[in-house]
Formats: C-alpha cells, sequence, structure tokens
C-alpha cells in the first residue's frame, strides 16, 4: 500500500522526489496529479487509473501496465525503459512523450493519432499495427526503432534522424521528412545513388 485505505482515489496532488519502486498502484486511480522527479522501477500500474497527469524528470523503467489506463498523460524528459504499453487499457489511450529517453518500449496495436514524441530519443522501440496519423517525431532520435505496418498519415518527421521506415510496408501518405535524412526512406530499395561532383 502506498496511502491509506481510504485513499485509492488521488485528485490533484503533487508527488516530488518520492520512490515508488516496486510499489503496485494497482485499484488505485489518479486524477490531474503531477509527479516531479518520482522513480518508479519496477512497479505495478497493473489496473491502475491514470487521468490528466504530468510526470516530470521520472524514471519509469520496467513498469508493469496490464490493463492500465493512461489517459491524457504528459511524460516531460522521464526516461521510459521496458514498459510494454501494448498491454495497456486501450480505451481512451493517450499519451505524450517529449524530450524524453525511452528504451525498448512497445506501442504495438495502439491507437496514436497525434502522438508527440518531439525532441525524444526513442531506441529499439517498437511499433507494429500503429495508428500513427498526425504524430509529432520532430527532432526525435530513432535508433533501431521498427515500424511495421503503420499508418503514419501525414506523421513529422522533420529534424528527426536514425529512422528506417519501410515506405512499402507503412503508409507515410503527406508525412513530413527532412533532407538528407529523408535519403534513409531509400534503404529498402534494391537501388544505387551517385552523387554528382
Amino acid at each position: 500500500m502506498i496511502f491509506n485505505q481510504n485513499e485509492y482515489h488521488q485528485e490533484e496532488k503533487i508527488f516530488t522526489g518520492q520512490d515508488f519502486s516496486g510499489v503496485s498502484f494497482g485499484g488505485y486511480s489518479f486524477f490531474n496529479c503531477t509527479f516531479e522527479r518520482c522513480t518508479f522501477i519496477n512497479s505495478f500500474w497493473t489496473d491502475a487509473k491514470l487521468y490528466s497527469c504530468i510526470f516530470n524528470g521520472c524514471n519509469i523503467s520496467l513498469v508493469k501496465v496490464q490493463n492500465c489506463l493512461l489517459q491524457n498523460i504528459t511524460f516531460n524528459e522521464c526516461k521510459l525503459v521496458g514498459v510494454e504499453f501494448y498491454k495497456v487499457n486501450k480505451t481512451f489511450f493517450f499519451i505524450n512523450a517529449v524530450q524524453c529517453m525511452l528504451l525498448h518500449c512497445n506501442f504495438s496495436d495502439l491507437m496514436m493519432k497525434g502522438i508527440s514524441f518531439a525532441g525524444s530519443m526513442l531506441q529499439e522501440c517498437y511499433f507494429k499495427n500503429s495508428q500513427l496519423e498526425g504524430a509529432d517525431f520532430t527532432r526525435a532520435d530513432l535508433k533501431e526503432t521498427v515500424f511495421r505496418n503503420c499508418n503514419l498519415t501525414k506523421a513529422n518527421f522533420t529534424a528527426a534522424k536514425n529512422y528506417a521506415i519501410d515506405i512499402t510496408s507503412n503508409n507515410v501518405k503527406k508525412a513530413q521528412f527532412s533532407y538528407p535524412d529523408v535519403m534513409c526512406l531509400l534503404r529498402y530499395f534494391d537501388i544505387i545513388i551517385n552523387y554528382e561532383q
């Protein structure tokens, strides 16, 4: 337990510098709460409900999110490692991860229209059958991140780098890219590019 028995519903609370490592949030709901520089390593968000919450500078590593409801959640400058987002409650799922470090996270089969990963590093993350229309990947570093059968219509990859997107298996209609990184889109074609001197 992290609160008293009668405190399963937390509303408009601010948590600063707390260590919730290994703690279970099962059965708790958080509405319009803010978490500042908190640690959640190996914590359990299974069956928890979070609405309109903000996480600033938090370590959210190896958190279990089975059936967790994440609605209108913002992660700012957070570290998220090994989070299997595809296991969350998909109803009303919506997050933003701005200037975050995301390592080995899985976003498969999620509806993420308009999501923002602006300025974030997504390393070895996985998107399969993900709906990413209008997603914001501006200035993101997408090293070893996989996109498979995703809808990236009107997504913005301006100033993004290290992405490898197979445009034959992903919908990139009207998506935005920057030169020279856009040349990465040609890597899946058996062609030779000659640069005139």
